[in-house]
């Protein structure tokens, strides 16, 4: 006849696996959690449906951060290997383009937030693998 396991024991593994779910779906949460939308590029923010206006404005916003946040390249190929995505400054040089979120407000401007760009690292296979950066 088998034993029937305690009610400690089963009350512990309930508890173990409802912490590794949340840990996952933590982990996994998407970027721009509540209304915000993530974005890169003028076209990614007009297909969200914001004003043209306010897509230009934030990205420039976006792109002033980056410049003094964001390593500096040379030249564009090198930023794209080292890079996924690059953008080239007016006043010259390379930096990685940043994704962000935008999140509408009352008052019709859009403030961007959560900034972080795409730089490759390679793993112990020497694969390329992407790596997401911070700004701010």
């Amino acid at each position: 006849m088998a034993k029937v396991p305690s009610k400690f024991f089963i009350g512990a593994a309930l508890l173990v696996a409802v912490l590794l779910g949340a840990y996952v779906a933590t982990r996994r949460a998407p970027a721009c959690g509540g209304d915000g939308k993530i974005m890169s590029t003028q076209a990614e923010c007009l297909s969200w449906g914001v004003d043209a206006a306010a897509c230009k404005a934030a990205i420039e916003k976006v792109r002033a951060i980056a410049e003094r946040a964001a390593p500096r390249v040379a030249n564009a190929i090198q930023c794209e290997t080292q890079f996924t995505d690059c953008f080239e400054s007016p006043n010259g040089g390379f930096y990685p383009r940043p994704a962000f979120c935008l999140r509408a407000t009352a008052n019709g401007a859009s403030e961007p937030f959560d900034l972080r760009y795409l730089e490759y690292e390679s793993d112990r296979m020497n694969r390329k693998k992407t790596h997401e950066v911070p700004i701010k």
